[in-house]
């Protein structure tokens, strides 16, 4: 028996901060999510599975036109040409309260429903498949405790959408514990909700396989599905399959031993050069950070916009139209001794002990007023999006830094000038 297991599909969801420029490959990230959802079904006929298993968030914020719905469905007749039926849970972000714009799937996809927790079997295969779909946004129980016993002498799995013991930045939607799903008896755990690929266990397994498309800036590198084997004895062999169409790659460019912005291009060359040849003919978001203790950070940061459209120009001259600059970071700081600047009676001086007096006590950064305020008054997109910010001591710290980088480099360029 082979099957693959899929989830966060977020169909039709856009890449986000990705702006559009000239040069930008824009046709090749468009449908980005539907491209990916189009190779895990590629993926299922080549390998010829006997079904495919999706936990969850196939729909990225619920189903509010017919559009994707219609696309869904007409890849589900090619399985059902192919003879794969499909099992389908739906999770916190297309909730059936979501589910506005609805079309009847065809006969292979078989829906778990959200009211309870149910099974469906194939006597052919000795398969139990064991689910619930999210009845609205925000489940807070435990839906596992509640799933039913496996089927003596079938293979059963148990599909899931959860934050599982809480180890995801994600919200914790339908949480669980391990022991609770070992406890099932189920011999595996197709699971959805936390978007990087994590094999929690193997007897039985819980796996994790991610989403099959990066979103944004955090969620970097190959994307996948899983592909599940399992023997006429029982035995059980999982790996992933690639369905990134638009990966994401954060790049970082060491300036310390450049003279000038000229030798930092030329750097920035050689890199982009580079991951051309790791984008396998894809288009790929780069997120470019240029740092170190360099001559060249004065000039660097005279001019910000300057150095991005350096880099998108270099991007474009070297990239073949597939590199898409997302972001660049310049982190530099200037050539400077921090012995000497912290006995200076001026605004420098004065930032860089402010700043060492934090450091040896970064715990007091979170008891300023001020944050403490800001915990309060972030708004649930921001403190849930899909780049959160979360104000604890180790973030805290890390603004600190970027923060005496940014202030020293803003006040020696304003010294040179």
């Amino acid at each position: 028996m082979k099957f693959i297991h899929c989830a966060d599909v977020h169909l039709d969801t856009p890449l986000q901060g990705l702006a559009e420029y000239p040069g930008s490959p824009i046709k090749e990230i468009r449908n980005a999510t539907r491209r990916a959802f189009e190779k895990v079904l590629d993926s299922a006929i080549s390998e010829s599975v006997d079904f495919l298993i999706i936990a969850g968030d196939l729909y990225d914020t619920g189903l509010k036109s017919f559009e994707s719905a219609l696309f869904f469905n007409k890849q589900m007749a090619r399985l059902a040409d192919a003879g794969i039926d499909v099992y389908l849970i739906y999770g916190n972000h297309d909730a059936a309260s979501k589910l506005i714009k609805q079309l009847r799937p065809p006969k292979n996809v078989h829906v778990f429903r959200s009211t309870e927790s149910h099974s469906f079997s194939n006597k052919q295969l000795r398969l139990a498949i064991h689910g619930q779909s999210f009845s609205t946004p925000e489940i807070t129980e435990d839906l596992a405790v509640n799933y039913p016993a496996p089927v003596p002498d079938f293979f059963n799995i148990g599909v899931l959408h959860t934050n599982l013991g809480g180890i995801s930045d994600h919200a914790n939607y339908a949480p669980c514990s391990l022991q609770t799903l070992k406890s099932k008896g189920y011999q595996y755990w197709a699971l959805g909700h936390v978007h990087n690929r994590q094999v929690l266990c193997a007897d039985p397994y819980i796996v994790y396989p991610g989403n099959i498309q990066g979103r944004h800036g955090k969620e970097q590198g190959e994307k996948s599905c899983e592909l599940v084997t399992v023997s006429d004895t029982g035995m059980i062999s999982t790996g992933p399959v690639s369905t990134s169409v638009v990966p994401w790659i954060e790049t970082c460019i060491d300036a310390s031993k450049c003279q000038n912005a000229d030798e930092v291009y030329d750097k920035l060359r050689t890199a982009l050069g580079g991951l051309v040849l790791q984008t396998k003919e894809r288009a790929t978001a780069v997120r470019l950070k240029i740092s170190g203790t360099t001559e060249a950070h004065i000039e660097l940061n005279r001019d910000l916009d300057q150095v991005r459209n350096e880099t998108i120009s270099i991007a474009n001259e070297c990239g073949n139209g597939l590199l898409w600059i997302e972001r660049v970071q310049v982190a530099t700081l200037p050539s400077f001794d921090r012995t000497s600047l912290l006995t200076r009676d001026d605004p420098v001086g004065e930032i860089v002990r402010m700043v060492a007096a934090l450091r040896s006590n970064p715990t007091a950064l979170g008891n300023f007023s001020s944050i403490q305020e800001l915990r309060k008054k972030l708004p649930p997109d921001i403190a849930e999006g899909a780049e959160p910010i979360a104000l604890d001591t180790l973030t805290l710290v890390a603004a600190l830094e970027e923060a005496e980088v940014l202030l020293l480099g803003r006040l020696s360029v304003v010294e040179a000038q």
